[in-house]
């Protein structure tokens, strides 16, 4: 028997007491570009942000939250040390996002994979079992731009037991977190609650985006992997944003249970020069259509508290 729940003839606690039978969706929550990410808000430190974010995400109870690492970034502020430190006491793992940050569709395979090869010392000096730190998140998202660049990089992240770490959720946080430190410097409280307010209509477009492609391709919801970064804005907004994600029925996971979905275990075998999420990228090789989602707010964002 199949039940039909229309919002507006229900009343709200009937709405959400039937929202709450539903069977929990799975997301696992990473964070790039570890030790830092954009501008620092006055009066804060990189360390000062992980712990903050650490602390969060302890309190949500959230199981292993993957950091994923540039460690060249360690060579013009070697005290960022601390920070990923501090990301390890608490017992979350690191994974490589390469030594430089580089883009696949603008370096050569070999240039590229030395540079994965450059992040492993860090890596091994804070991470003891290799398991953990054996997972790869492409820069950028960008896995290549011709099919043999993908195809020689994806042979060299096997020979050396690397896991992709893909991504389905995204809404490029790391936009935020410049405007939201000038705000902040201006003590602009207006711009800053415009901040706050287009952070969160921005994540759940992009979540509600994510679990419409995830039905058109598979038929399912999927275990999906989010991206998300260490910047200062995260310290004010993840908060909100895992409050977001109970009241859209996720459950927090670990990025191991988030690969464990069959879907993962298809590598992707086509080019691209701007990269993407693996969702977005598969609608694309499948010739289907994208869904309708809202146009992320970057110009407003360029231009606030200038």
């Amino acid at each position: 028997m199949t039940f039909h729940l229309r919002r507006h003839h229900l009343p709200w606690c009937a709405f959400f007491f039937a929202a709450a039978l539903l069977p929990a969706q799975e997301v696992a929550l990473t964070f790039d570009d570890l030790p830092r990410t954009g501008k620092l808000p006055p009066g804060t430190t990189r360390v000062d942000i992980i712990k903050h974010i650490v602390k969060i995400l302890q309190d949500a109870h959230a199981p292993r939250v993957y950091g994923f690492v540039n460690g060249g970034k360690l060579a013009s502020a070697p005290e960022e040390l601390e920070a990923l430190k501090a990301w390890t006491a608490a017992g979350f793992p690191l994974g490589s996002h390469g030594y430089s940050h580089f883009n696949l569709a603008e370096t050569s395979v070999r240039r590229y994979t030395s540079d994965i090869t450059a992040n492993e010392p860090v890596l091994r000096s804070l991470v003891s079992d290799k398991t953990y730190w054996h997972w790869f998140r492409y820069p950028y998202l960008e896995e290549g731009d011709t099919l043999r660049k993908k195809e020689a990089v994806y042979a060299f992240l096997r020979k050396n037991h690397y896991r992709v770490a893909e991504v389905t959720l995204d809404f490029q946080d790391f936009l935020w977190n410049a405007p939201y430190a000038r705000c902040l410097a201006q003590n602009d409280t207006v711009a800053i609650d415009w901040l706050k307010s287009n952070y969160l209509i921005a994540a759940e477009d992009r979540i509600e985006f994510g679990q419409q492609m995830s039905q058109t391709l598979y038929g399912r919801d999927i275990k999906h992997i989010m991206l998300l970064h260490v910047g200062g804005f995260e310290t004010v907004m993840l908060p909100e944003l895992l409050k977001l994600l109970k009241q859209k029925n996720f459950k927090l996971i670990t990025l191991e249970d988030a690969a464990s979905d069959p879907v993962y275990k298809v590598e992707p075998q086509w080019p691209t020069r701007h990269g993407g999420d693996f969702l977005s990228l598969t609608m694309r090789y499948r010739r289907l259509e994208i869904p309708w989602h809202r146009r992320l707010p970057k110009d407003q964002l360029r231009s606030l508290c200038r």
